[in-house]
Parts: C-alpha cells; structure tokens; sequence
C-alpha cells in the first residue's frame, strides 16, 4: 500500500506540478505541448487532399498513437488527483475524484478523447471529427501559466463582458431597425425585414464592412457614418476590459509570488503581514548572469539586494565570504547613507529582489518595526546563518 501511494506520488508530481517541482516534469510538458501542436497541424494538413491520400495511414497510426497518450494521461491525472488532500480517507478520494472529474481542465480533457473513440464505434463520419480534435489545443491551458491567466480573467470579468455583449446586441438592434425603415424600399432583399439588416449592422458595427452590402440613398450614408464611429467605440469596450483584466491577474500573480519570497526572507521572519505586503509592493526583480559585478567598492549605496536563489561572492580587503539563498546586503549601507565597502559578484546565476533607496527609506519612516529589525540584526556580533552562508562581517548582510 505505501508502495502504491509512492508510485502515485511520483506520478502526481510529474504529471500535476510538472517542471515547476520535479525534473520528470520537464521532460513530460515539452512531450504534451509538441504532441498537441502535432495533433493540430495533421487535422490541418489531413485536409489537403493529396497529403491525406498519400499519407492517409500514417495519420491514422499518429492519431491512434495520440488517443493512446491522452487517454492514459486522462486516467493518471483522475488516479493521482487525492494527492492535492492532505491525510484523504477512502470514501474522501471517491467524492474528490468525482468533483476533480468536472473541473474546466479535466473536461477539456474529456473532450479532447471522447468523440474520437464514440463517433468511431458508432460508425460517424470520422471528417468530422476533426473539428472536435481541433479542441485538443486548449490542453495547452494546462501548461501555460499565460492562457490560465486569461481563462481566469474571462471569468473575474464575466459581468462585465455580458453587459457589454447587451449593449452590442441592443446597438446592432437600434442600426438594423432604422437602417430598415431608410433602405428598405430601395433595397427590399438586402435591408427587406430587420433580420436581413443585421447583417450589415454587425459588419460596420466591428469595421470590417465588407462592402456587399452598403446604404444607397442619403440618409442612409449620413446613418452609416454614425454606426461606424459609434462602432469603434463599442467595440473597443471589451478589448479594454480583458486587457486590463488580464494585466491585472499577472500583477497578482507576481505579486503572490514576491510576497511568498519576501515572508521567507530571514530578516523579514515574524514582521506584521501588512509590512510584508508593503515591502513586496516594492520590490522589482533582476536575474544577474555568472561573473557579473552586481556593486562595487566605494559605490554610492541605492539599492537593498535580497537573494532568493544563486551565489553571491562578496570581496574586500579583508577577504571574501559568500552569501546564499535569504541573504541581503546593502541595508547597513543604505541606513548610513554611505557607501559599500565590498565588490558583491555573482558566482552563478542569481536571481535577486532589489528595493531601491527612497522606498527603503519610505519604509523605515512608516515601520518602525522594520527598522528595529535591521539594526538589531547589525547590533548582534555573533556569526547568524542565512541560507546556508555563515557571514562574518556585518556589512555582508
């Protein structure tokens, strides 16, 4: 039984976290997305006649092979899913496994293999199951963080987006119906009821007009002017919304991250979860290659360097020592207003968190606490451990 649970352990961090948290993760999401792009193209290239002819088995043995994947990556993702509980007792995996089956992505998944293997037993024309094969694409969602993030603003934003989908519709109604009683007698099969209208009022209302159908008497090129003009507008509406939405979710989204970084940060332990949040509202990140002079001796100080991975070298004359993971520098200088006293190089790519002068002082002055923090840390002449790095000169932190 623990054997069992290992296994699907193993298989839920491969499959589930991907190579965000095991190195197996890497290689089976650059499988999926290849192999979903490659569903995409041959649907594409299936319908090419000559190519279809020519290579009609060997689509056919790529598809079956395809099904063959989806299906057991289906069936591992509904067999691994109760490792997302902590302690799930029996009747637990069963309700969960239930729910975690009509979750988006899991019916997305359900999509991409179902009306293949239907349709084929009950002898459906297998053309047109290529639309239904086209939907395999959003399987991508699951590995891009990018499409998630859309797929989450199409939702935050869905209020929005319906009353701006009302208002589409009531315009494309109010351009229809007069353009019906302006052109109606003069063009009885293109503007002959209102339903033949909205033709035109749905193609000049989105600015494409495609010109097949168009105003002929006075008023109704006067009319036609002002749909267009009232056409950008409107339409403008919900780019705007799912734009800004969606700058929005990715602000968040790095925002969650940074104040995950900073609350693990050694000099930060304990600090009020409002301070934290300021802090992390500050922060901007850098990722510094291999080799290269982050500061120098004798510049002026700017700047709080906060490690979150990599290998620092710090050097002066006294000798050189490294900082890791949690480790800082910069602080000691910047509450001076002095300047460093070390060269800080990267020993291999680092990524760090850098707060800049005025919003490290602007913090000082509104948290005291803050400042308490630091300089009891610089009060404490014993050697303090900070991600795995002994630091032995207080300006090091």
């Amino acid at each position: 039984m623990q054997k069992d649970n290992s296994l699907r352990l193993n298989i839920f961090n491969i499959i589930e976290i991907g190579g965000s948290g095991h190195s197996a993760g890497h290689f089976f999401d650059a499988f999926m997305v290849i192999l979903i792009l490659l569903n995409i193209f041959a649907v594409a290239m299936e319908t090419v006649q000559p190519i279809s002819i020519e290579y009609s088995k060997e689509f056919l043995y790529f598809e079956l092979f395809s099904l063959g994947i989806f299906i057991i990556e289906y069936f591992l993702r509904v067999w691994t899913c109760v490792e997302y509980r902590s302690k799930p007792n029996v009747r637990g995996k069963n309700n969960f496994r239930i729910r975690f089956l009509f979750s988006p992505l899991m019916v997305i998944d359900f999509i991409a293999i179902a009306p293949t293997i239907l349709f084929s037993f009950v002898g459906f024309d297998l053309r047109f199951l290529r639309i239904f094969r086209f939907l395999r694409l959003f399987k991508l969602m699951r590995y891009s963080p990018a499409l998630t993030s859309l797929g989450k603003v199409f939702y935050a934003e869905r209020r929005a987006l319906i009353a701006t989908l009302i208002i589409i519709l009531g315009l494309v109604l109010f351009a229809s119906s007069i353009m019906y009683y302006l052109e109606r007698t003069v063009q009885p099969v293109a503007f002959g009821n209102i339903p033949s209208a909205m033709w035109w009022a749905f193609a000049t209302l989105t600015t494409i007009g495609y010109g097949d159908v168009v105003p002929l008497t006075v008023w109704g090129k006067v009319f036609g002017v002002v749909i267009m003009i009232m056409g950008v507008g409107v339409y403008a509406l919900p780019i705007g919304i799912i734009a800004s939405g969606f700058a929005n979710e990715i602000h968040r989204r790095d925002f969650v991250i940074r104040w995950g970084l900073v609350a693990n940060v050694p000099l930060f332990h304990g600090l009020d979860a409002n301070l934290i949040n300021s802090i992390a509202k500050r922060l901007r990140s850098q990722v510094v290659e291999s080799g290269r002079l982050i500061v120098y001796d004798g510049e002026k100080a700017e700047k709080l360097y906060l490690i979150v991975s990599g290998t620092i070298r710090r050097k002066d004359e006294e000798g050189e020592n490294h900082l890791r993971q949690g480790a800082f520098f910069g602080a000691k200088s910047l509450m001076e207003r002095a300047t460093f006293q070390a060269n800080y190089v990267a020993v291999e790519k680092t990524h760090l968190l850098i707060l800049d002068a005025k919003d490290f002082h602007h913090l000082l002055n509104h948290f005291p606490s803050l400042k308490e923090r630091i300089e009891q840390t610089y009060s404490e002449k014993t050697s303090l451990d900070f991600g795995q790095t002994e630091v032995k000169d207080l300006e090091s932190l």
